[in-house]
């Protein structure tokens, strides 16, 4: 989630304590991704191409060989003269568990080729109703998992989750919840927020599918993140868009942008239709 920026009057009262030269007007703070593998031989993520830092960082997988088509990453982003950097690299499938019903896992609604039985992994994108699976592979833990948007009501990507942890989180948080899948629900070990292993950025590269907030008359750019837009299209709720968002929001102006904050916007956000 977004990391909300320390008040001025914090930063005022610890500028003595660094040079003024490294102080900032405006300025971006980070960059990051969250979506799925698009191509392997130039390695593109999101339609965007990436090379890996000397020093990267993965989570989630063991080795870059491990990496396939259709994986849902997150990752921590950083320039590296006229191209980009991935400094680390989490793998987080949205959902992991028993097929219960043709077409449904843990019933959540799935789109993409179920077997009848067994378990399974899902990489893909959110959706109001369930999953559009970019990646389906079987799946031998006894475990199950689930990575998605709390709602606050005791669900999490549209899996009902038991646990007593769940009152430390507000609705609109990115959990991961693992556990058991009993009666319907998983009965959580273990409930993790966040997406990011470090700070979180404020410029991040996401897509997903929107979905109206009626509470709010906003749009919501739906994933295991979501970014908030108030001036923007609605294209429908079946249309997967990419966009760059800017402190959790896509419908930011680039002309409220430093010259140099839009020169990295422009670099970074190239895949993106915003």
């Amino acid at each position: 989630m977004m990391r909300i920026l320390l008040p001025i009057a914090c930063l005022l009262l610890a500028w003595p304590l660094f040079p003024l030269a490294e102080e900032k007007e405006g300025g971006i703070i980070g960059t990051g991704v969250i979506g799925q593998i698009t191509a392997l031989d130039r390695f593109e993520v999101s339609g965007m191409e990436f090379g890996f830092a000397p020093d990267f960082e993965l989570v989630g997988v063991g080795s870059r060989d491990d990496l396939r088509l259709g994986m849902t990453l997150v990752l921590a982003t950083g320039r590296n003269g006229a191209d980009w950097q991935i400094h680390t690299l989490r793998y987080m499938p949205l959902l992991s568990g028993p097929v219960t019903a043709p077409g449904e896992v843990m019933g959540v609604p799935i789109v993409g080729s179920l077997p009848s039985s067994g378990s399974v992994q899902i990489d893909g994108f959110w959706t109001e109703t369930g999953i559009v699976a970019s990646r389906i592979t079987e799946y031998s833990e006894e475990t199950a998992q689930v990575s998605g948007i709390y709602d606050g009501n005791g669900r999490v990507g549209h899996v009902p989750v038991q646990s007593a942890d769940l009152f430390d989180f507000t609705a609109g948080q990115t959990l991961t919840v693992t556990g058991q899948f009993l009666d319907g629900k998983i009965k959580a070990v273990s409930v993790t927020d966040g997406l990011f292993t470090g700070p979180s950025p404020e410029l991040v590269l996401l897509e997903g599918f929107y979905r109206s907030m009626k509470s709010s008359g906003e749009l919501n750019l739906h994933g295991i993140a979501f970014a908030s837009a108030t001036v923007e299209q609605d294209v429908g709720s079946g249309v997967l868009v990419r966009r760059c968002a800017w402190k959790g929001r896509t419908d930011f102006s680039r002309s409220a942008l430093s010259e140099k904050d839009e020169e990295m916007v422009s670099s970074f956000c190239v895949s993106a239709s915003n």
